[in-house]
């Protein structure tokens, strides 16, 4: 008889862990706190414009090697844009375009000859770009082990014409803020994991909505194969000897199980255990920072024309603004603006108006086809704890897959995966746990 695994998050790493853990036979009971699944990856439906949004815009890449694992065995081909290049538009305020283009099969090769073409690099740029090579040195990780990505820039004598015009750019894509806040280490991580791929030049943008991509797949596999329960928020683990024994529900429902998966959000963590047992357990947690993603979708009276071929993808990373990304779509544009509690000054004292205002005049700034268009519809959505800050201190609270509570493993995309807050982050501790799983 096989054993039984109950999973606490119906979120992506929670969606990870219950296909994987069905795949290697186990009996998969899923248990979601709200009436729908993919955690902080949905679509909602606006009744004004009769448009669909996602919750924000997410970008795959080719290393992505267990979010497309997890495609493959629900049996799920989801609608991608890709291409085998890494082909990226940037936007100044004066209206000039940048192009990166990195081709190739070699994903080092590929990138060294996109930085030497790209055009708003000078000579002294692309010569302080020779200090990269140091990241391969065999001891480096140690040397900037509980570091900023700023000073290791710094360290590597990056121009502020390289950093404002790619780094900055490229950090606030992966990490979802700046430099400032981020952990060399871990950028250092993202950079060996993606150039060790053939495929890391891959850029991935879906075509359909998210819920279409992960959580609906997820509800048609599971037909017949693991039980999904809705609404089921847990109260609190009853653990003893090291074990927990069952799993209380809000509403008074008793969950036992041979094994337990936590895949709840980071601040939700905590509230699983009482004072005591967490403080026994976990007593060297500490809090990690939560940064929002606050979306703002535009919906013109008319679309210029060409717009969303004309950038690849549609889409085009703002340099020097409020704005961090934005993409293009058939009738309407989504802005991104990443962590902006923390990389936006004065962000607090803003209303939502005023944020919506401050964003529709940028697009008539940087691009000069929607001076004339007025905006029948300009939508605020602040994802508010969408990730969480990856600093040199944060690699202390993303907790282990496994541990010493026996029969419990804990997955999302804040435990400790070596890679930032992203979906294949989320999809790879799921994996972790079925690993886990499977030597007990």
């Amino acid at each position: 008889m096989s054993k039984s695994v109950s999973i606490l998050g119906g979120g992506l790493a929670g969606i990870s862990s219950a296909v994987f853990l069905h795949d290697a036979g186990y009996e998969v009971n899923l248990y979601e706190s709200t009436s729908k699944l993919g955690g902080r990856t949905f679509s909602f439906d606006d009744i004004e414009t009769g448009l669909r949004f996602d919750n924000g815009q997410h970008i795959l890449a080719g290393w992505y090697k267990n979010t497309f694992q997890l495609f493959d065995k629900m049996n799920h081909i989801p609608d991608l844009s890709l291409h085998h290049n890494l082909h990226v538009y940037f936007r100044d305020r004066d209206g000039n375009d940048f192009e990166f283009i990195a081709k190739g099969d070699n994903p080092f090769v590929a990138a060294a000859k996109g930085f030497m073409n790209y055009q708003p690099l000078n000579l002294k740029d692309k010569l302080s770009l020779l200090r990269l090579r140091e990241l391969i040195e065999i001891d480096f990780p140690e040397k900037i082990r509980g570091t900023k990505l700023s000073w290791l820039l710094n360290y590597l004598k990056q121009t502020d014409n390289l950093i404002k015009y790619f780094w900055e750019p490229f950090v606030f894509a992966v990490f979802n803020t700046s430099p400032e806040y981020v952990d060399s280490e871990l950028f250092y991580n993202v950079l060996a994991t993606a150039f060790d791929d053939p495929a890391a030049n891959t850029l991935i943008i879906p075509n359909d909505y998210l819920d279409n991509m992960i959580a609906n797949p997820f509800i048609d596999y599971s037909r017949n194969k693991i039980n999904i329960n809705y609404n089921s928020a847990v109260n609190e683990f009853i653990i003893n000897d090291n074990r927990i024994t069952e799993c209380i529900l809000e509403n008074g429902e008793i969950i036992k199980s041979d094994l337990y998966v936590s895949a709840v959000p980071f601040n939700c963590f905590r509230r699983l255990f009482n004072k005591d047992i967490f403080e026994e357990h976990f007593g060297s947690f500490i809090d990690l920072k939560p940064a929002s993603i606050l979306s703002v979708f535009l919906v013109p009276d008319k679309m210029p024309v060409n717009l969303k071929q004309k950038y690849y993808f549609g889409m085009v990373g703002i340099l020097d603004g409020l704005m961090h990304w934005v993409f293009f779509k058939d009738n309407y544009m989504s802005v991104t603006i990443s962590a902006p509690e923390y990389t936006v000054n004065g962000f607090d004292e803003l209303s939502k108006e005023d944020v919506c205002l401050k964003v529709e005049q940028e697009i008539r700034d940087y691009f000069p086809e929607f001076r004339d268009i007025q905006f029948k519809k300009v939508k605020y959505f602040r994802e508010k704890r969408a990730t969480f800050l990856p600093e040199t201190n944060s690699v202390n609270s993303r907790l282990n897959t496994v541990c010493d509570i026996k029969n419990l493993f804990i997955a999302g995309d804040w435990t400790n995966t070596g890679l930032p807050s992203t979906i294949e982050s989320a999809v790879l501790s799921g994996k972790k746990c079925m690993e886990a799983i499977i030597k007990v």
